[in-house]
């Protein structure tokens, strides 16, 4: 058993994504033939893995190194006076603000390098700490004492934008309730964004001064010092939201606008989070606004010339709720088009997520853009000129899972669709977003298009297979041809991932998910299932990729000995707003069915599953998941981990709560709470969280354990101090400990003593920022 721990610790996400270079690739157009990016690779001297700055040339199709990297170590390294070998690069962050220029931000340290002659044009030391730039690079907008600030790079002046900030009602800050805050407070990230010609900056006010705290105790800080008392603001349903208001800085007058006439409710997170304001043009801005049950949506256009603003476009709903995007913390699809008075608005009206044309002045419908049997996933491109739009489209062959995307085109008066790409798997081409990328890098130009040139004539696309692997490629759109630019392959001497589909518990729908087996597989043998859980409602779960960190918990734990299932259920912002939306109101049903049917299915049809050793992981809304399916569905499930689980949504987040549950009454939500099926817990149940967990509160999982004292049940719980809502993907001690309950409670045998699964913090953090890569496909 010893050797599969061994085994299974090196395919855990952390160390995973310490020794495999990304095939997610990030790049953005510095002209209409040429496109930056960067590969990585791993180094063979030191197993170190790399990042190679490239620039491929549509015209030639070929693609080269921006710079030779030995060349930049010893370059970097005459000037910093030290050694900075290949691994050093490791950490460098690499911006092309024009095709001449290469900019490497290292150790604190940034170089401007001209790739015609390989030199080294300016070093200066980063001496601003998280700030958001200019795009013409120039300004840097930060907060400071509540308060926004702008420093002029060039004359190096600095001054005040606001003055009057306090705490609780602070300019250009996400509110307490974006959960975070403690995390926050060590260093405050500005949120905003810059128009295009860096005369404007748009940010809020955000008023949350009356609202309720939460107080979080950190029991055991590091230094062996006294229990610390943090506390922090945190809306729940039926609690007051925050109210941002807008504000807008010209940076050239020093005019400033507040909109005060269109506060905004601040559904736990910053709208600039959610990509909901962006620039137009030169002297307009634009705004989305949700009420609190996203109920009502609204379209607003802020004048920056009259300092007024209007309300151009609403559409509201009676029940259920409305998105402008199936996934929550993507991109909503609406663009607006000023030059030609007209908006595109996503709206799931007729059942299906789809676009309409809107006229911008009067708010009149023009025309449907994309109809039929299939939903809109994201806009990826607008071409005005040939007025013609590009979107990722789900569900248009029936016959594939539902989670698996196609590129279409369509003209905007809703004539010449056509499917531009598709294959057997998921495509993927970077969003071209009206707010371009997040200006928190100097050197980075935010609104170079990261997926479709500006021509409209090349498109980065990528293929993505969990079971054939992945590759991306610089398509010609006209031609249809490509230059493939970097790929991932499966390691021949892994048993690939098995696609599965079985019925719902409705008997009729059809359910997409992917099977992890050990390295030793052996069909002879009867193996215990592991269901890895998640209830979806904001985005979908099973992965399209291969090497998705999103499935390294369901990987590692089946080479232990079990075969892991993750699935797609009802619920999931997948296919028809039926689909989505059918667990309004119960937040883990139908999909706790679907799960118990789907699994009951597989157990029919492969004999090598094992019907009565059945358990069930999750963490977050999973973990909720797990302890509901052990107490509603124990004569199944029989062994859970159940990790940072919101397991009473009357004393979560108000955004998921109030977004998914509705306006319910406090009778709805108590039976919605897990310890209202407390008494029921039957099976083996381990209860899993961090005590500085901002997320889901400690004291959830511990409501939780006070039902099971009172209706006398058994469980186990495991409380990892100064840990944080991801203690079960991050802490290697609670991964160990939830491999060894399973191995003891459902496999049957003795876990190894004393095995010590320890993630460092270089792999954390690469672990994290590949994995927010990755989850932005």
């Amino acid at each position: 058993m010893k050797d599969r721990y061994s085994r299974a610790a090196q395919l855990t996400g952390p160390k995973v994504a310490a020794v495999t270079p990304d095939a997610t690739v990030e790049g953005y157009w510095l002209d209409e033939t040429h496109f930056f990016y960067v590969e990585e690779q791993s180094e063979p001297a030191s197993g170190a893995i790399v990042a190679v700055p490239r620039i491929l040339n549509c015209a030639s199709g070929r693609s080269e190194a921006v710079v030779s990297l030995p060349v930049l170590s010893e370059l970097i390294a005459r000037h910093s006076g030290r050694a900075c070998g290949l691994a050093g690069l490791g950490s460098a962050q690499f911006d092309m603000p024009n095709c001449d220029t290469l900019a490497i931000s290292l150790d604190g340290v940034d170089y401007l390098l001209d790739r015609r002659s390989n030199t080294l044009t300016s070093v200066n030391t980063s001496t601003m700490g998280p700030a958001l730039y200019s795009p013409d690079g120039r300004y840097a907008c930060f907060t400071e004492e509540h308060n926004v600030r702008c420093l002029d790079r060039q004359s190096r002046t600095l001054r005040s934008l606001t003055t009057d900030g306090a705490r609780h009602h602070a300019y250009a800050q996400q509110p307490e309730t974006a959960l975070s805050a403690i995390a926050d407070r060590q260093q405050r990230r500005p949120v905003g964004v810059w128009s295009a010609d860096s005369r404007w900056f748009l940010t809020h006010r955000i008023e949350e001064r009356g609202l309720p705290e939460l107080p979080l105790i950190q029991h055991a800080p590091p230094g062996g010092e006294r229990p610390r008392l943090h506390r922090f603001k945190y809306s729940m349903p039926r609690d007051e939201l925050p109210v941002a208001t807008m504000c807008a800085f010209d940076i050239r007058s020093g005019r400033t606008l507040v909109y005060q006439d269109f506060p905004l409710p601040v559904c736990t997170l910053s709208p600039f989070t959610f990509r909901l304001c962006w620039f137009s043009g030169t002297a307009t801005a634009w705004m989305l606004r949700y009420d609190r049950y996203f109920r009502r949506a609204e379209l607003i256009c802020l004048d920056l010339v009259a300092g007024s603003g209007r309300s151009v476009l609403t559409e509201t709903v009676e029940s259920g709720h409305l998105n402008w995007q199936p996934f929550l913390l993507k991109t909503p699809n609406v663009r607006t088009l000023p030059a030609s008075d007209e908006v595109i608005w996503f709206s799931e009206r007729d059942g299906w997520g789809h676009l309409y044309l809107y006229e911008l002045s009067t708010g009149t419908l023009k025309n449907r853009i994309t109809s039929g049997a299939w939903q809109v996933r994201d806009i990826v491109h607008v071409d005005e000129s040939r007025r013609r739009v590009l979107v990722l489209g789900g569900g248009l062959d029936k016959t594939v899972d539902r989670a698996r995307r196609t590129l279409c085109a369509v003209n905007l008066n809703g004539t010449g669709f056509e499917v531009i790409a598709a294959h057997d798997g998921d495509i993927f081409v970077p969003t071209n977003e009206p707010a371009g990328w997040a200006q928190e890098r100097p050197f980075r130009p935010s609104y170079a298009p990261p997926g479709v040139s500006d021509s409209a004539r090349f498109a980065v696309v990528q293929r993505s297979s969990a079971i054939h692997g992945n590759s991306t490629q610089i398509v010609d759109l006209d031609r249809r041809e490509g230059v493939r630019i970097a790929a991932a392959t499966p390691n021949p001497s892994h048993r690939p991932p098995r696609p599965f589909s079985a019925l719902a518990a409705d008997g009729t729908t059809v359910l997409n998910g992917i099977m992890f087996v050990p390295s030793d597989f052996s069909a002879e043998r009867r193996y215990p299932l592991v269901d890895f859980a998640y209830p979806g409602l904001s985005t979908a779960h099973q992965p399209q990729a291969y090497g998705s960190l999103q499935s390294a918990l369901a990987q590692a734990l089946a080479e232990l000995g079990f075969v892991t299932i993750m699935l797609d259920t009802r619920g999931m912002p997948l296919g028809n707003r039926e689909f989505h939306q059918a667990g309004y109101g119960t937040l883990l049903e139908p999909q706790l069915s679907d799960h118990a049917a789907v699994v009951r299915g597989l157990c029919k049809r492969w004999a090598f599953l094992d019907e009565t050793r059945i358990g069930m992981v999750g963490w977050s809304g999973g973990g909720a998941m797990t302890a509901r399916a052990l107490c509603d569905y124990g004569a199944l499930f029989k062994v859970g981990v159940a990790a940072s689980g919101n397991h009473d949504s009357s004393l979560y987040a108000a955004l998921w709560s109030d977004k998914y549950c509705g306006p319910s009454s406090g009778g709805q939500y108590a039976d919605v709470a897990n310890s209202a099926a407390a008494s029921k817990l039957t099976g083996k149940l381990l209860l899993i969280c961090g005590d500085m967990d901002e997320n889901v509160h400690m004291s959830q999982t511990l409501s939780l354990v006070d039902a099971f004292i009172h209706h006398n049940r058994d469980f186990d719980l495991l409380i990892v101090p100064n840990a944080g809502h991801d203690v079960l993907l991050t802490n290697g001690y609670a991964q160990r400990r939830m491999w060894d309950y399973f191995v003891t409670h459902l496999l049957g045998e003795a876990p190894p003593p004393d095995f010590d699964l320890r993630f460092h913090v270089s792999e954390l953090t690469r672990w994290a920022g590949v994995l927010s890569r990755q989850s932005r496909q």
